[in-house]
């Protein structure tokens, strides 16, 4: 009788706690799902990736264009669900595959974050609530780049499924820790980053070390978990050497980093829009708190778990400021966001820290219902809703193709599309629609236009698509601009010239000099090597030769001036 009553309680309370635990992950879960879908969306840049989609269904290979394998996409595993999704739905648009696997990413994600979060929740807390994901589930740029085309929504459920295998791993493990490569998805886990973004390379190296730091130290399961992490990166690096004769994506060559001080204003524009400073201050003094209980308790494991995603975070943030941020706001700071929150997703404990999640979440309700970027500051924009002023206004308009019929590169590539099923050839520029050039081999359309995405995709899958930024230009992508040059970050428009000189016939304007210095400048050193590599037909003995060569066309770099380039080329 007596342990009858002494049990109620015990059970009362905790089913009590798990209803607490239950609400406080789901809840922002769902409000993060809800808000990511009736925001879908595909940008401009996420129809990049529907084109290479539909070219590898098509089974045409992972490129953009037809005659040039060159890595446009930055995210080898978003492409990849993407084209799987496409497959089992072949009814389906690119687009509308995109942002259910969106959706579903970012929700898994806040549903993992919470899950990591509720392992460093002490286990006598009867009450848990939300705090990072309550954070993060008021953030609008959260929402809208949780769907848009782009990797972002797989960014995030990577890092909060690394972050809850670790946690989970410290939370179950045995009296004598574990070798480090058990149990091995873990370290595959970890080792796949850099297939989601490159830059992620930098987060999984951190990750690693607090795998080991909650791990046997002993060399061989150190080098046994290093074997696993990289078993699957350095075999596409393998292939991706092979077929696009590269040792990264064509994006990170062709991108020009602006300043660190650009790279601040990014930061700044961030912070201020939503009052960030405000979150971030509470996460910060949790983070002591969880720190000085892993030092009482002398746990390395525990105290990598506090530290770990606050280094990362700093890391990757310090790593975008660097390069000048980005022209989308928020979008690469995003990833450094659920990292900082990731430890404190959801909180227990002191009745100081129920403050700290209410006043988070008044904060959260705040900033979702009232806080936003300003459309275009000169530099940064408001992506989603500069692109919202283009196609109907209603949930889901802008993932289909069709609603962007309006736009004139659209309608130019549709016409190129055409005219190209009509056996016609030429090269044009989209500022100067009615000049139209012959090709260097009367096949063919080419088609110049700043952005590849909607316009690709309006073009089907044989015109090929040329663009001054040349994230799908393998020359392009490697003229040099000089020191003061002035572009949008990411964004360094590349002189039509150079793409005149490739693609048109040898009579179009023999006076130009530019032009003659730019033809003259292919035909040196190692750039007719470079368009045999990514042109040439893929054979065992093409492959094997384009490993060979990859790092010298990696490092390889042309003046963008064509009278500086012939003169330091053609020796």
């Amino acid at each position: 009788m007596d342990a009858d009553s002494k049990g109620e309680p015990v059970a009362a309370a905790s089913s009590s706690r798990r209803l607490w635990v239950a609400l406080s992950i789901l809840l922002p879960a769902a409000v993060v799902g809800v808000q990511t879908w009736l925001r879908r969306w595909v940008s401009d840049d996420g129809f990049i990736n529907v084109r290479v989609v539909l070219q590898l269904v098509a089974g045409n290979g992972p490129t953009y264009n037809l005659n040039e394998r060159v890595e446009v996409g930055t995210s080898t595993l978003w492409l990849g669900f993407v084209t799987v999704g496409k497959l089992i739905a072949p009814w389906a648009e690119v687009g509308e595959v995109m942002v259910w696997l969106g959706t579903g990413f970012i929700t898994l994600a806040m549903i993992l974050l919470g899950l990591g979060g509720l392992h460093l929740v002490p286990i006598r807390s009867k009450v848990v609530l939300p705090l990072g994901t309550a954070a993060l589930a008021g953030l609008t740029p959260f929402w809208d780049f949780g769907t848009s085309g782009l990797e972002t929504s797989l960014t995030f459920c990577w890092i909060a499924a690394c972050f809850w295998a670790l946690a989970r791993r410290w939370a179950n493990r045995p009296r004598n820790p574990l070798p480090a490569w058990r149990p091995w998805p873990v370290a595959v886990l970890i080792g796949l980053g850099v297939l989601v973004r490159p830059d992620l390379a930098l987060v999984s190296l951190v990750f690693g070390v607090m795998l080991l730091c909650q791990s046997e130290r002993r060399i061989g399961g150190w080098f046994g978990a290093a074997g696993l992490a990289l078993a699957i990166p350095v075999g596409y690096e393998v292939f991706r050497m092979g077929y696009y004769a590269s040792l990264v994506p064509n994006t990170a060559l062709a991108k020009a980093n602006a300043s660190v001080d650009q790279g601040l204003l990014y930061l700044g524009d961030y912070v201020m829009t939503y009052h960030l400073y405000i979150p971030v201050a509470i996460a910060l003094a949790l983070y002591v708190a969880g720190l000085a209980t892993a030092g009482r308790e002398r746990d390395g494991g525990l105290a990598a778990l506090w530290l770990g995603p606050l280094l990362a975070a700093v890391i990757h943030a310090g790593f975008v400021i660097s390069v000048g941020g980005d022209f989308m706001h928020a979008r690469f700071l995003l990833p450094a966001t659920v990292l900082l929150f990731a430890p404190v997703a959801v909180i227990g404990g002191a009745a100081w820290t129920r403050v700290a999640a209410v006043l988070t979440m008044v904060w959260a309700l705040v900033a979702g219902l009232v806080l936003r970027p300003v459309l275009w500051n000169g530099m940064i924009v408001d992506e989603r809703s500069y692109y919202a002023k283009f196609v109907p206004d209603a949930p889901g308009a802008m993932v289909i193709a069709e609603n962007w019929s309006a736009d004139v590169g659209f309608q130019l590539a549709q016409r190129a599309a055409k005219d190209l099923a009509a056996g016609r050839s030429y090269f044009v520029d989209i500022t100067k629609p009615d000049d139209k050039l012959p090709t260097y081999d009367g096949e063919g359309v080419y088609v110049v236009i700043n952005s590849l995405g909607i316009a690709g995709v309006g073009a089907g899958l044989d015109v090929t698509m040329v663009d001054p930024p040349s994230l799908g230009d393998p020359i392009g992508s490697r003229l040099v601009l000089p020191p003061d040059a002035e572009y949008r970050v990411g964004h360094a428009y590349k002189p039509v010239v150079w793409a005149i000189a490739r693609y048109t016939a040898a009579d179009v304007r023999p006076d130009d000099k530019a032009l003659n210095d730019a033809r003259a400048t292919l035909a040196c050193g190692d750039i007719p090597a470079l368009i045999e590599a990514v042109s040439e037909p893929l054979t065992l003995q093409r492959f094997v030769s384009n490993i060979m060569l990859a790092p010298k066309l990696t490092m390889l770099r042309i003046p963008v001036d064509p009278a500086q380039a012939r003169s330091a080329i053609c020796r």
